[in-house]
């Protein structure tokens, strides 16, 4: 018989009042509700009055099975007890599910109260709901167009890209996204603008006296709290640091100053200019003279006053970058933006549901929207379905109630018997980690605070741990003392959220020590971060195969809790558990290589996988053949197997223009590379008509059935997924075409948004492997499970703050708009405010998700972390920790860039970090160990043979394992941290100047940017609006390559060169009253165009050219002198004189009048680099003659300006 602690008993037991029980990780809770739920059948309560709520369908499983195994278990005791018989065949159709799906009961069951047809289908496909809403967007934009709203208008430009309307859209599904978790939608809608509402003194408004000023007044309070306790350390009486204490007396009066400023209420412009005087006075420099002791206190106190500084800079960037004038234009601009925002989202809610009504379906937004309206319409028919649930349920018992967001909330409240505390919610703030989901942790923490102060509510806490060995709890606890605090979290974690060891069945012998294996980067290669962005660091994959391999060498046991044996270690009882699923390719391509056995629990990066990527590079082509690289990389692969030297061979032949040119030049030599061409290129052509005619998921099939692709991929490693994943494709585009899409452009479009905002589409996994191998997943997919030995990988990864940093802000309480002005873009206080607000609560979370991360491991827990100037971070984080709290300072969680930020203080503080690779044996199991590798180098590389070898043959000490990984560095890295190919813009994106000197610090383009650039992505309806810049920019460089020279230049006639361009539809006609006219005017009738008139077969323009450049010229720190890069660009024109050719390009870059010379060289400097890449490519390309001059066009200002 299970034996229960007290505050178990409790949760079981108690009853006759709502009831919040806070249960730690492996506190038992499914083990508590499940002996709750038998208690009351075993007093008499039938199950079906029970409704018993978790957080999936498969926690709901496991609730089910386990009540009936209770059930069952009873039912041996009570042969003859016909009751339970009865519950035990009840137990399946219980209301024992998901809030969606009692949502869905509720709908089915009173359906006639809002009018909705039975038979209703529920839109289970996220990826048919998606573009369903996306068309709904298409109508509503086409709609607010074709009445030509200037508001709205004013909405996309202000949010709009240089190319197409994506900010304005990711807006309005990303604020639907959160609406409708709202109860009242409508509103919250309503209620946006009023944030915005202001006067012309700001500090009287609500914002600021309400939200902003609080807010000031707590950071300002927390800096002067730092100060005081770091001038508690009796070092700082030191004579020696006399005067860095005084240089701190007038700082903190100057900040006294500004905190009395906002305290009283001073005009804005005076609490702005008291801040910028909230500076030190001097640079106090430190002596040789000096203590050791004085030093180390100095060296305290400059990385004080640097932070310091860093806030104050902050909060200067927030709230006070201009003055008050300024600040309350942009509030009214915003307001007026957000009414316009308000009333698209509210059509497009109505339009996708008019939609989704139209085929009779429902998504799992409607489901609770639909069902709170049931339960909650003032009708008499509502209160008949309030009624019955209020009566059916008797208890109704919530899992993981951290995690419920506002309108489920309110579904509960609306079923709650009233008069009666019928409620038992489960849950641990400590474990809320669905924020994307709209979750509210605050709902949680409101009761947590509140509950046990009267007789009708009660907080329990099981805080034991069941699941962990001692050295597992210590650890976590340890970790986490300093971090989870009451202004930071919600909860003191020292004093209430501490695990407690309870697994006492774990024998006190077995290895159980947590590792911590840290890589340091090589000091003399480039930042990883800038070489290869945010991807995982190989080094660590290596660290992690090469510890499994030593574990297993080692026979290391592990604790089997069914046969209370121990046993060796088996690859299923390994979890490697990363923050996202990103780089899930890396490791399976390098477990693969260890031969090591990997099976990924929750979805890979589906289109990043070979065959998905090979596929829809086809695609492309079918739809658009002058693709280079889509071109090249389908060539290449196994589908048609061209070689690098026949396709250099085409190249040569044909070096002008784009590929696509060169192929069918080359399929007319009598060659067997000719004929090679003339095949593939029958099959494309073939293929392309057949698109016309047929559905996408029919070309798609005919594709895998010309190609035999299905059987190329079949017999590669890991066949039977790859062919699994390209029949999942087929039957996306069929699910594509069921939603009423049509066009292959367009189905590749959604694709790559789809790619682009992260919402890869899951991979279909096959699983029979699953329990002989390491398990790889998430942090979130791994919640609720556990496995004996974890690794946590990824620990040095930068948190991604993109939500952050774009134009828009969407908080729980309110919209945040950046204002586009005319030179430059600025945030709103609204947004500014949402931004800190945000940015803690994203923080807040990492904190919480790194917890059920480390929470996971039951004997033996593993952290694994790349880090570059790891000396430099540890001298950062030795003096974070507050002395005197042991806990770390809210500024340095609200500043954390990586989890690191938030284990490293502590680990430093303990010291940890003083055990080096020369320290580590498997014999010092009785203390936790940090593998500090100082020396690893980080390289991408495929191992030779023998160092495979050696890497397989592990000794019994780490460090032979790490010299063995490590010794190797390959020559010519550089190479694989940048693709052979670039276009012109991709390198401008890196530098204004490809030939400057000063470009050390330059980043190298990721290879992983390179082959799925996208798309031209502008959206249809463009063509109904008023155009961006770029667009129009763009219109302007095409009236001026089909300009026709050619006819008499004193009848110029502009229009009918536009009207012509319009008939045979190159020019969208709706573009016509945007283009400047006059601009058009000046250039054709210009000195510098003259000799086009009188020699118009000189003229070359929309010259398309690759050039082989050499990567040292484009990078200065690349290492290998001989290797190429192709660039690819379109050079907008070139003249042909006697003397040489005159290269020009045509810029629309406004031009500042006010300031055009500084204008003029600034756009220069801009576009120098472009066109001595253009004149390199030029040059090469012309036989005979070499550029002479480069003119820049800037048709803006009327000038051609020369560039050197």
């Amino acid at each position: 018989m299970t034996k229960f602690t007290k505050e178990q008993n409790q949760a079981i037991n108690d009853y006759g009042k709502d009831i919040l029980v806070s249960a730690s990780a492996g506190s038992g809770k499914t083990t508590v509700l499940v002996e709750r739920v038998l208690k009351r059948i075993l007093s008499g309560t039938p199950v079906s009055s029970l409704l018993i709520i978790t957080f999936t369908k498969a926690a709901a499983r496991e609730m089910k099975e386990r009540i009936k195994q209770k059930i069952s278990d009873q039912i041996e005791k009570e042969p003859n007890n016909q009751f339970l018989r009865s519950q035990l065949l009840d137990v399946d159709t219980a209301n024992i599910s998901t809030i969606d799906s009692f949502c869905l009961d509720v709908i089915r069951r009173f359906y006639y109260v809002i009018d909705l047809d039975p038979q209703f289908s529920v839109l289970t496909d996220e990826t048919q709901a998606e573009l369903l809403k996306e068309r709904a967007l298409h109508e509503i934009e086409i709609e607010y167009l074709e009445k030509n709203d200037q508001d709205f208008q004013d909405f996309y430009d202000n949010f709009s890209g240089d190319r197409d309307a994506e900010g304005a859209r990711n807006l309005l599904l990303q604020l639907y996204n959160t609406v409708v978790t709202e109860p009242n939608y409508e509103k919250f809608l309503n209620n946006l603008p009023n944030f915005y509402q202001v006067q012309d003194d700001l500090i009287e408004s609500d914002l600021w006296q309400t939200q902003i000023k609080p807010l000031l007044i707590k950071e300002i309070k927390d800096l002067q709290t730092e100060i005081r306790q770091f001038f508690e350390n009796p070092q700082m009486e030191n004579p020696d640091l006399v005067k860095v204490k005084e240089n701190y007396d007038i700082f903190t009066s100057r900040l006294e100053q500004f905190l009395n400023a906002l305290e009283d209420d001073h005009s804005y412009n005076e609490i702005r200019a008291s801040l910028m005087n909230c500076k030190f006075e001097k640079n106090i420099r430190k002596s040789k003279k000096w203590s050791e002791e004085s030093l180390e206190t100095y060296q305290e106190s400059q990385k004080l006053k640097s932070d310091l500084n860093d806030q104050l800079k902050k909060i200067f960037a927030n709230f006070f970058v201009v003055e008050e004038k300024e600040q309350v234009n942009i509030l009214k601009k915003s307001e007026k933006l957000v009414k316009t925002i308000v009333d698209a989202e509210k059509k497009l809610i109505k339009r996708f549901g008019q939609l989704k009504r139209e085929q009779n379906l429902i998504d799992y937004s409607d489901m609770e929207q639909f069902a709170f309206s049931i339960l909650t319409t003032d009708t008499s028919n509502a209160h008949i379905a309030q009624e019955y649930y209020q009566e059916k349920f008797n208890e109704i018992l919530i899992d993981e109630y951290q995690d419920v967001n506002a309108l489920q909330e309110n579904i509960i409240a609306a079923i709650k018997k009233k008069g009666q505390n019928n409620l038992f919610m489960v849950g641990d703030i400590k474990q809320s980690i669905y924020g994307f989901r709209q979750a509210r942790p605050d709902l949680f923490l409101s009761k947590y605070h509140a509950y046990g102060q009267n007789d009708d509510s009660e907080k329990i806490v099981l805080s034991d741990n069941f699941r962990s060995t001692k050295r597992v709890t210590k650890t976590v606890n340890s970790l986490f003392n300093p971090i989870l605090t009451a202004n930071f979290g919600g909860i003191d974690y020292k004093k209430e959220g501490q695990l407690q060891f309870g697994a006492t069945y774990y024998p006190t012998d077995l290895p159980t020590a947590s590792e911590y294996i840290f890589t340091d980067k090589k000091q003399t290669q480039a930042s990883f971060e800038e070489n290869f962005g945010d991807e995982m660091d190989f080094s660590e994959i290596q660290m992690v195969i090469a510890r499994i391999k030593q574990l297993k060498e080692e026979n290391f046991q592990v604790w089997d809790r069914k046969t209370q044996l121990r046993r060796p270690l088996e690859y299923s009882d390994i979890a490697i558990i990363t923050r996202t699923r990103s780089d899930n390719l890396q490791v399976m391509q390098e477990f693969a290589k260890a031969d090591l056995p990997l099976f990924v629990t929750d979805a890979q990066n589906y289109f990043q996988t070979f065959e998905l990527v090979m596929i829809m590079n086809y695609l492309r082509l079918i739809d658009n053949p002058q693709q280079d690289i889509p071109l090249v990389a389908v060539l290449r692969s196994p589908l048609f197997n061209f070689k690098e030297p026949e396709l250099a061979q085409i190249r040569v032949k044909t070096r002008s223009g784009n590929f696509y040119n060169a192929l069918t030049s080359f399929a007319s030599v009598n060659s067997d590379l000719g004929q090679k061409c003339k095949n593939f290129l029958q099959q494309l052509e073939s293929l392309r008509s057949f698109a016309a005619t047929h559905r996408i998921s029919e070309l798609i099939w005919s594709i895998y059935e010309r190609t035999h692709l299905l059987e190329i991929v079949t017999g590669l490693p890991n066949g039977q997924q790859r062919r699994v994943n390209l029949e999942s494709l087929y039957e996306r585009a069929t699910s594509y075409e069921s939603a009423g899409f049509k066009g292959l452009y367009q189905f590749i479009s959604f694709i790559e948004r789809m790619r682009k905002n992260q919402k890869d589409l899951a991979q279909p996994l096959l699983s029979d492997k699953a329990d002989k191998a390491v398990k790889l997943m998430t942090i979130h997919a791994s919640k609720g499970l556990e496995f004996p030995v974890v690794f946590v990988m990824g620990l040095g990864h930068k948190y991604q703050t993109r939500d952050l940093s774009g134009n828009f802000t969407i908080s729980k309480d309110g919209l945040g708009l950046t204002i586009k002005e005319k030179d430059y873009r600025i945030d709103s206080l609204v947004k500014s405010l949402a931004d800190v607000e945000k940015r803690q609560q994203m923080l807040e979370e990492e904190a919480r998700i790194l917890y059920v991360g480390l929470t996971r491991a039951q004997q033996k827990l593993i952290l694994v972390a790349s880090v570059s100037e790891m000396e430099a971070k540890r001298k950062k984080w030795e003096s974070e920790i507050d002395q005197k709290t042991n806990i770390l300072p809210l500024i340095r969680k609200i500043n954390a860039q990586s989890p690191l930020d938030f284990l490293g203080p502590k680990l430093e503080q303990k010291h940890e970090f003083d055990q080096t690779i020369e320290d580590m044996t498997l014999a010092l199991e009785e203390q936790d160990k940090i593998y500090y590798l100082k020396f690893a180098v980080q390289s991408d590389i495929e191992e030779k043979d023998e160092q495979k070898d050696d890497t397989q043959k592990l000794s019994t000490k780490m460090n032979d394992v790490v010299k063995t990984l490590y010794n190797f560095e390959y020559p010519f890295s550089d190479a694989t941290k940048t693709t052979a190919y670039q276009s012109v813009s991709e390198i401008k994106k890196v530098f204004n100047d490809p030939m400057d000197t000063e470009l050390e610090n330059s980043r190298l383009i990721s290879s992983s940017n390179r082959y799925l650039q996208p798309i031209d992505e502008t959206p249809v309806f463009l063509e109904k609006q008023k155009f961006t810049g770029a667009e129009i920019g763009t219109a302007m460089h095409l009236v001026l390559q089909y300009y026709d020279y050619q006819g008499d230049k004193t009848k110029l006639n502009l229009d009918k060169e536009i009207e012509e361009l319009v008939e045979l539809g190159k020019l969208n006609p709706l573009m016509v009253p945007h283009l400047s006219k006059e601009a058009l005017n000046w250039f054709v009738m210009s000195e510098f165009a003259a000799e086009f008139w009188q020699k118009p077969e000189k003229l070359h323009r929309e010259s398309q050219f690759s050039s082989l450049v050499n990567a040292s010229e484009l990078f200065n720190d690349f290492s290998d002198s001989a290797a190429k890069i192709l660039v690819h660009g379109t050079i907008d024109g070139y003249f042909e004189t006697d003397e040489g050719l005159i290269l020009f390009d045509y810029k629309t870059d406004f031009v500042d009048k006010t300031h055009e010379e500084q204008a003029i060289d600034k756009i220069k400097q801009k576009y120098t680099g472009q066109l001595r890449l253009y004149e390199q490519a030029l040059n090469e390309i012309s036989e005979n003659k070499k550029v002479i001059g480069k003119y820049l066009i800037l048709l803006d200002a009327r000038k051609v300006v020369p560039v050197d």
